[in-house]
């Protein structure tokens, strides 16, 4: 998914309202989604908030939806480690040679902040954007991505500018589609949540009967000191 925050939710709000919105399905080996990834937790109050908007967003879009911004399963990708869906375990080859390298790359990054500032509505589902407090976030991800291209992995071409954590994927007909993009067009600005990752996960995803969840295979802890004053100071 690519473009600005403002085209990707006309482009999904007008698939919505023609009846085009992309429904998911559960993971699959082989499938091209839902590969190995890196993710970021948020903190404890701001995940509160999402689930909150998720609760929200499942109401309005009516029922078979998987509620993505929920207990265990809240995030915010930073990039694909693999784009081919494998069932993995921590002890994998592969995950620990990742994971090994993440945890390189993560020493000495800060906790990485964001502004969660408003939603969109896309062709998959409902997002929260979220703005950089700083620069922490970007440099964590161009680090991974540069490892990736220099260790030859296709995923390397994953080249997302847009921050966000999906509320909710779809995965049946929207029942309403007017109402829910009425009720994401009145939240596409909101009232600013701080949210704080303090750790990045290797996850693989699984389908636990009612939405897909990220399942953590190993943990980065970010441990290094903010180095830049956040930008709303600058202003």
């Amino acid at each position: 998914m690519t473009g600005s925050p403002e085209t990707i939710h006309q482009r999904g709000r007008a698939a919505v309202l023609a009846g085009r919105a992309l429904l998911d399905v559960p993971p699959a080996p082989g499938g091209t989604r839902w590969g190995l990834s890196l993710v970021a937790r948020p903190d404890a109050e701001a995940a509160a908030q999402l689930e909150a908007l998720a609760s929200g967003a499942a109401a309005a879009a009516g029922p078979g939806q998987w509620v993505t911004a929920s207990p265990g399963s809240t995030h915010l990708t930073i990039t694909y480690l693999e784009r081919v869906h494998r069932a993995l375990d921590p002890d994998d080859t592969a995950v620990r040679r990742l994971a090994g390298s993440v945890q390189q790359l993560a020493d000495g990054t800060p906790p990485l902040r964001w502004r969660v500032t408003g939603l969109a509505l896309a062709d998959r589902g409902v997002l929260a954007l979220a703005e950089p407090v700083d620069g922490a976030p970007d440099r964590l991800r161009d680090r991974v991505m540069r490892e990736l291209a220099e260790v030859g992995r296709a995923e390397a071409y994953y080249r997302r500018s847009v921050w966000w954590s999906t509320l909710l994927h779809f995965a049946a007909p929207v029942a309403d589609p007017a109402g829910l993009a009425a009720w994401v067009d009145a939240r596409t600005s909101l009232e600013p949540v701080p949210l704080t990752a303090d750790r990045v996960d290797v996850v693989r995803y699984d389908f636990d009967g009612v939405r897909t969840v990220p399942v953590t295979l190993a943990v980065a802890p970010l441990t290094g000191v903010p180095q830049e004053v956040p930008r709303a100071a600058q202003a």
